[in-house]
């Protein structure tokens, strides 16, 4: 594999701080943090800038908090300065790495994302008759920062790069994983050994889909299965045969406890026919539609839409971003039927959002 050197500069340079912060405050400029720093960006940037090209600079800790849909998780929103490093480092990193990913991952790319994995995923499951599908435990929280690091340094040669991708590893706050033991562990090991990054970061995302790369190589090329995509830590298999796929469940398990991880156990080869559950579609080889469960969800949002519009909480405006939001992601599959259902209620004219009704 090529390695990259002579990134510093670009990282640091004024033009791509200046376009990081424009990046970071992107749809969030009615934020108070953000005003602030907007308020004095240059004097801000200068100080970042300097704290950069001096090894001065230390991120944040992060603000926390819970979620638990669509399952329990910890989301970790890092310090705003941060975020504007974050965007810094990717602006550089995002070409490198992009061009390394496998071209069936999915996850945080241009030109990618859920319904152009849901597209693929129905694609190769009208050429391929078995599938089995696989979800990493608890993905983000047990990312080893020891392999994740080894991984940078076979890509990068950049010193400072590299020790500032440490930096923003290492900094990452406790996550809510559990202890597990691998292969060649001793006693101690899961206490000792780092693991997790916070989701939420814009690099989190990155290198979360980098510490998978070479696993999906793995897959395609070393255990050559016939058909492969992955979003994030949900990923699927398919071929022509069950055995085939059945020989393959145990080859993966391996693949991933050499990364420290492990799937879910729920890993069944079952026929195309019987459709998939992914990236919030469930696919068959007929028909793409939203989950029940995600279209229970939007109408419970819906109501508390229309209760915000007719109390003055909630403008036209906003209320039409939100409507088109949800319309562009469900037209993306074959619920044109849900799509009229659901819109009686609304009124439009000229395209735009009037009331409900």
């Amino acid at each position: 594999m090529t390695r990259y050197g002579d990134l510093w500069a670009g990282v640091v340079s004024w033009p791509n701080l200046v376009l990081a912060a424009r990046k970071a405050r992107r749809g969030k400029r009615d934020r108070e943090v953000v005003q602030r720093f907007e308020f004095q960006q240059e004097r801000e940037l200068l100080r970042l800038q300097r704290e950069l090209e001096s090894g001065a600079y230390q991120p944040g800790a992060f603000t926390t908090h819970h979620i638990s849909r669509p399952k329990p998780r910890l989301i970790s929103a890092a310090p705003y300065r941060d975020r504007v490093v974050h965007h810094a480092v990717m602006n550089v990193l995002e070409p490198i790495l992009d061009r390394h990913f496998h071209p069936d991952s999915y996850a945080c790319r241009t030109g990618k994302g859920t319904h152009a994995a849901a597209r693929r995923l129905q694609a190769l499951m009208r050429r391929f008759p078995f599938a089995v599908q696989f979800d990493v435990v608890k993905f983000f929280p047990n990312i080893d920062h020891e392999i994740l690091k080894g991984q940078f340094r076979r890509l990068l040669k950049d010193r400072r790069v590299l020790a500032l991708l440490d930096l923003i590893v290492d900094a990452s706050n406790e996550q809510e994983g559990e202890a597990d033991w691998f292969p060649g562990d001793d006693l101690f090991a899961p206490f000792v050994r780092r693991r997790g990054l916070p989701i939420g970061n814009l690099t989190s995302q990155w290198f979360a889909n980098w510490y998978l790369t070479g696993f999906d190589h793995r897959l395609t090329s070393g255990l050559r299965v016939g058909g492969y995509v992955r979003y994030c830590d949900d990923f699927v298999l398919l071929d022509r045969t069950r055995e085939r796929l059945r020989a393959l469940v145990p080859l993966v398990a391996e693949a991933l406890v050499a990364l420290r991880l492990r799937h879910h156990a729920r890993a069944h080869v079952a026929p195309v026919r019987a459709g998939r559950v992914f990236v919030g579609f469930r696919v068959t080889p007929a028909f793409r539609r939203l989950r029940n469960v995600a279209v229970r969800r939007f109408l419970a949002r819906l109501g508390r839409y229309r209760r915000a519009h007719a109390r003055g909480r909630l403008s036209r405006e906003a209320v039409h971003r939100r409507l088109v939001g949800w319309l562009g992601h469900a037209e993306q599959g074959d619920n044109l039927a849900l799509v009229a259902r659901v819109s009686r209620g609304w009124r439009f004219r000229a395209g735009r959002f009037v009331s409900f009704r």
